[in-house]
């Protein structure tokens, strides 16, 4: 290379830097893709356990919570406990999250560890379902949709 030219980056850091953006941020959800734990394991040896019941009083509890839970049900989209919730292990810099992949609202048991954290996480991650319910918001091209959904 001649004297001022930039230096392009090797190939391997190109495609590190391409499987990190398509990534999606699920790098911050590592038990995503894992097997299930048995349901013993996950109640006795994780967070599993108080995170079902922190979210079991958001769910009957919160008002907020309540509303939205409605308001998804309203427009045809009812939720299902045990389906669209999962209590996971996280990265530490996040508490919860929404996959529209799988309809899922992912509550980080390793991170939340207050009623009043899970009752904001909850309320926040359901206006998500709610705008990929009602809107179709498509989170991974349309920037605007995912600022939107966000204020």
């Amino acid at each position: 290379m001649g004297e001022g030219e930039p230096d392009s980056p090797p190939a391997a850091e190109k495609k590190g830097a391409e499987e990190e953006e398509d990534d999606f941020g699920y790098r911050l959800f590592p038990d995503r893709n894992k097997k299930p734990q048995s349901f013993l394991v996950r109640s006795l040896f994780t967070f599993h356990n108080k995170c079902q019941l922190m979210l079991r009083l958001t769910l009957e509890t919160n008002p907020y919570a309540r509303l939205l839970l409605e308001a998804l049900k309203q427009s045809g989209c009812t939720v299902f406990n045990d389906r669209h919730f999962s209590c996971e292990n996280c990265d530490g810099c996040v508490s919860g999250g929404f996959d529209a992949a799988t309809s899922q609202i992912v509550l980080c048991q390793n991170n939340i560890r207050q009623q009043s954290h899970m009752n904001r996480v909850v309320t926040h991650e359901l206006i998500h379902a709610f705008d990929h319910c009602r809107a179709h918001v498509d989170w991974f091209k349309n920037v605007k949709h995912l600022a939107c959904s966000e204020v």
